[in-house]
């Protein structure tokens, strides 16, 4: 019932070989252009789509990163929380069962009863959530309006605050009925709110067509001649890929599976519009090397840079979707870099938080069995419910 915070001391990083090592020889490196000791000094686009090749091998590295520490740490989060976890519901169950037998008894005046009704009521709520059916059966039993119908309310509630927030009423009859109340209103107000969307896209759609009936602008002119510059480059590369690979041309069952193989990279890498790994692969069927991309003319350096470019701030966006997803995942904070020594602090302390709050529990349950502790610990119940809405 009543929670702590402690504070952990710092521990070594167990974790630490988590996170992947560094590779000497990554896709972006093997790419580089280099004219080598005493050769031509590259070009500004030559450099530029150096830095990109860093920039996106940096970015890759990231998010392998980030999915390594997800991987490593969620079965150690598995096995050493949720036997935790367990017995606190075990605790709150027990709790349960001896605020119900005291709540029976004489002795307690009608504010006590009260209180501790609805103590009880909100552990066997919390119970009933988390899946206990005997507890959701207890609750009907005590209340004087059932978990439904307490949902039913919640859900009236949040309907008017979306239909407010949404303007307009949401379509509550093409939701299935088996839905939990909240569940309903939910998904009626995503509905809703992805048609509003829709509507403001095609409002966008339609300025956009009208603007485009005007004569566009040199940059404009200049942007969409580079972006088909870009779908070129990427086109002739795939095409160059799949003529060299195309497996039914072999008729050596090894040679074929190579292929095969190699073929379903070239796709899958098209598909993605992953040039570094559509020039990677020509470089590991000598298809072509470095020195044949330090040949390529700048108008051709310069489209290949744009397709970087583009491929660079997708990984970005992985990456921080990556990163929240984990933040999530293991309760770490906002804006907490997702690290093995967070993550590893984090579990020690969730850890040293669900000991804590079984101790104070089994101190309860013991005070809820005695008359006089119970309305010493009843008072202080309430004197913390008070304090907590104050706050609120």
């Amino acid at each position: 019932m009543k929670k702590t915070k402690a504070k952990s001391k710092s521990k070594p990083d167990l974790f630490a070989e988590a996170a992947p090592a560094a590779d000497p020889q990554t896709p972006g490196s093997a790419l580089r252009l280099d004219g080598g000791k005493g050769g031509p000094r590259l070009s500004a686009a030559q450099q530029r789509f150096n830095r990109l090749l860093a920039k996106i091998d940096k970015l890759e590295g990231q998010v392998t990163e980030v999915k390594t520490l997800a991987d490593a740490f969620r079965p150690l989060y598995q096995s050493t929380l949720e036997p935790l976890r367990t017995e606190h519901k075990a605790a709150i169950r027990r709790m349960v069962l001896a605020l119900d037998e005291r709540l029976q008894r004489k002795g307690l005046t009608p504010a006590q009863k009260r209180d501790g009704l609805d103590i009880f009521l909100d552990l066997c709520q919390t119970l009933a959530e988390w899946g206990d059916a005997d507890m959701a059966a207890l609750h009907d039993q005590r209340s004087p309006r059932s978990l439904r119908e307490k949902e039913q309310e919640q859900a009236a509630m949040m309907r008017s605050m979306m239909e407010d927030a949404l303007g307009g009423s949401l379509d509550m009859d093409a939701q299935d009925a088996s839905l939990d109340p909240l569940e309903a209103v939910m998904r009626a107000s995503h509905e809703r709110l992805h048609e509003a969307m829709q509507a403001d896209e095609a409002k966008r759609e339609a300025a956009q067509a009208r603007r485009k009936k005007k004569a566009p602008t040199p940059a404009q002119l200049k942007a969409g001649q580079e972006q088909e510059d870009a779908d070129t480059v990427l086109r002739q590369v795939y095409r160059q890929l799949a003529s060299a690979l195309h497996p039914d041309r072999e008729r050596d069952p090894a040679e074929h599976q190579r292929k095969t193989a190699l073929m379903s990279e070239a796709n899958a890498a098209y598909a993605k519009q992953d040039l570094m790994a559509l020039l990677h692969l020509q470089l590991r069927i000598a298809q072509a090397d470095a020195q044949d991309l330090l040949q390529q003319p700048e108008e051709r350096i310069a489209a290949m840079s744009r397709l970087l470019k583009q491929q660079a701030a997708e990984l970005e966006q992985e990456l921080f979707a990556r990163q929240q997803h984990i933040r999530e995942e293991f309760d770490l904070d906002v804006f907490q870099s997702p690290t093995a020594a967070a993550l590893r602090r984090q579990l020690e302390q969730q850890a040293k938080d669900l000991k804590a709050q079984l101790g104070f529990m089994e101190a309860d349950i013991a005070l809820v069995q005695d008359d006089a502790g119970f309305k010493r610990w009843l008072k202080e119940q309430v004197r913390i419910m008070k304090r907590e809405s104050d706050y609120f």
